[in-house]
């Protein structure tokens, strides 16, 4: 493994086990970072583990449901006695069951989707923070998705988590400005890429008769590669975006324009981009 910037610093990505979670988990390996991994399913945790180790990688499966506060502790607690301290949180971990017309979905479906979706990112950056702020140093990485930037009808739950999500990082990146800490967080889209998460809008039931509009992005070839994320991962925990922390960048649409964008920090800000705000 070559070195890298990133070699031998710390990462907690969530939502590890598949999809868009495991290719940043695989990217951010391969650049020497050393891994704690998150999601609720073990087994996939733990062949994911094993094929980094295998490329002489370093990482550790930590199974755990990110809305609950007890279990988000003794991830912080495993990763900094197994690895060390918290360079950078990848917040992937993310859910989407309540498919449908608000008042048609189940209640429990729709608060559970906005449980993981919303209380995982507070409990996470709230663990971790103090952390950080005592090093001086760490960024975090919070997804936002479909619904931050304008409406995802029939996945109101959906939407609603990761507006919140949204306004949630750039408040907590004022409040340590504010109180002059050096810890960046940046909220970011994956685009739309296929996973299992997706690929229910043209598999399953609710999907094809809610959310075809959706599916038809697929059909079209307009779904985004998951390398992507994993790039724009790898650019902020580099500190590509430092000077504008807290604010929205996507994956996708910011995809060849890095060094662009942070050329144009002081500009974006002037002109108040990337934020959510109301017109």
């Amino acid at each position: 493994m070559t070195h890298h910037p990133l070699t031998n610093q710390v990462a907690i990505v969530t939502g590890a086990s598949r999809g868009i979670g495991r290719t940043i988990a695989l990217h951010l390996a391969s650049k020497g970072m050393k891994l704690a991994l998150t999601a609720r399913t073990a087994d996939a945790l733990e062949a994911l583990v094993r094929e980094i180790k295998a490329k002489d990688g370093n990482a550790l499966a930590i199974p755990l449901d990110v809305s609950v506060k007890d279990e988000v502790e003794r991830l912080m607690r495993e990763t900094e006695e197994n690895l060390g301290p918290i360079d950078l949180l990848v917040n992937n971990a993310g859910l989407f069951s309540a498919i449908g017309p608000l008042w048609e979905t189940d209640p429990e479906n729709w608060w559970n989707d906005v449980t993981v979706n919303l209380r995982g990112v507070q409990l996470t950056c709230a663990a971790v923070v103090p952390a950080m702020m005592e090093r001086k140093a760490g960024r975090i990485i919070n997804f936002g998705g479909a619904g931050v930037t304008g409406p995802f009808p029939f996945g109101s739950a959906y939407a609603v988590s990761k507006a919140a999500v949204t306004r949630l990082t750039e408040n907590l990146a004022l409040e340590l400005e504010r109180l002059g800490s050096p810890v960046k967080v940046f909220a970011m889209s994956p685009g739309f890429v296929r996973t299992a998460m997706t690929e229910q809008f043209e598999q399953s039931e609710a999907g094809k008769k809610w959310m075809d509009y959706m599916a038809q992005r697929f059909r079209e070839g307009l779904d985004v590669p998951p390398e992507r994320a994993a790039e724009l991962v790898e650019a902020i925990a580099l500190g590509t975006f430092d000077a504008l922390a807290g604010r929205y960048f996507h994956a996708s649409g910011d995809a060849g324009k890095f060094e662009e964008i942070a050329a144009d920090a002081e500009g974006i800000e002037m002109r108040g981009e990337r934020l959510l705000r109301l017109t």
